[in-house]
């Protein structure tokens, strides 16, 4: 290839360059993606961006490099949240993430496709992301159970449908005029609307607690708002609501499975050793994250 590429984070999985000269980001997928699945996860981008939903808009024609699957898309000018800075991290931001949530699974609503070529939770098909395998007994119980727990809930148009799936403010650029732009959807798929809130907020109060104070109140403002804004866009389905806790430790158990797969386990930092011990331990006791079961006292 010709063009000067910078390298950005892509993650775990992908490669992900900037294309300074062309105002672009290339992203060569993981192995595992075929072309069929990069196309929808780029229509429904595309989709989004015609709806006026702040997305980098994507190439519809892809290529490929080395086997994998190459795709371009829209360069974002910005910055990443710094939840150490009050002016990216407030009340205000609260309300507009949540708003950006709700108004992206309104439009899931409206989306169809004739074939799903993305990952689809069915309740045949729980272990959709298929990371049972990787799992210890002990934490494959609690997650068979967890899973298990989702099969009593029905899918409908207000509860399922495409979703973002790793809906982080590590995936969220803010520009200089204040607009939030959502990145990165490689991990897009057909699942509950409340796993995007429960990750929304599992990220959100992780990072708070590492860098600020005030983690006894943030609960509390952070959901408050957040459900705000999203009810602007969205209706908040009680089954919605029911959900988070079981999506929030389903978080727990695939990040540290993740981290066990990608970290090097004989030398591991002091910070990656107290993290992989400290999710083992809330996994195995059952812990709700945070200590709360119950999400409509923030509605």
């Amino acid at each position: 290839m010709e063009e000067n590429r910078i390298r950005l984070d892509g993650g775990f999985q992908n490669d992900v360059f900037h294309i300074e000269e062309k105002g672009k980001v290339v992203r060569i997928s993981d192995s595992r993606k075929t072309k069929e699945m990069v196309l929808q996860e780029i229509e429904w981008m595309n989709f989004l961006h015609e709806k006026g939903l702040a997305v980098p808009k994507p190439e519809m024609i892809l290529g490929y490099e080395e086997g994998r699957v190459r795709a371009y898309f829209e360069f974002i000018q910005g910055d990443g949240i710094d939840v150490t800075n009050v002016l990216h991290w407030n009340v205000k931001r609260f309300e507009q993430w949540g708003r950006i949530l709700g108004r992206m699974h309104a439009l899931s609503k409206q989306y169809k496709v004739n074939e799903i070529h993305r990952p689809e939770w069915t309740v045949e098909n729980v272990d959709v992301f298929e990371i049972r395998g990787y799992l210890s007994p002990c934490i494959r119980e609690n997650y068979d159970r967890l899973m298990q727990s989702l099969c009593t809930y029905k899918i409908t148009p207000d509860t399922f449908g495409l979703v973002h799936n790793d809906f982080h403010q590590c995936n969220l650029i803010l520009a200089n005029e204040g607009t939030l732009t959502t990145i990165d959807f490689d991990e897009c798929s057909y699942n509950w609307y409340a796993q995007n809130i429960a990750v929304s907020f599992y990220h959100a109060y992780w990072q708070h607690h590492s860098y600020n104070a005030d983690t006894g109140s943030f609960t509390y403002t952070f959901m408050n708002h957040f459900f705000v804004g999203y009810q602007i866009e969205n209706l908040l389905h009680e089954n919605i609501i029911k959900q988070i806790p079981i999506f929030l430790k389903l978080r727990e158990i695939f990040l540290y499975q993740l981290f066990m797969r990608k970290w090097e386990m004989s030398n591991l930092e002091e910070w990656q050793k107290y993290t992989l011990h400290d999710l083992e331990g809330k996994i195995k006791n059952q812990m709700p994250y945070v200590g709360i079961t119950d999400f409509s006292i923030y509605v």
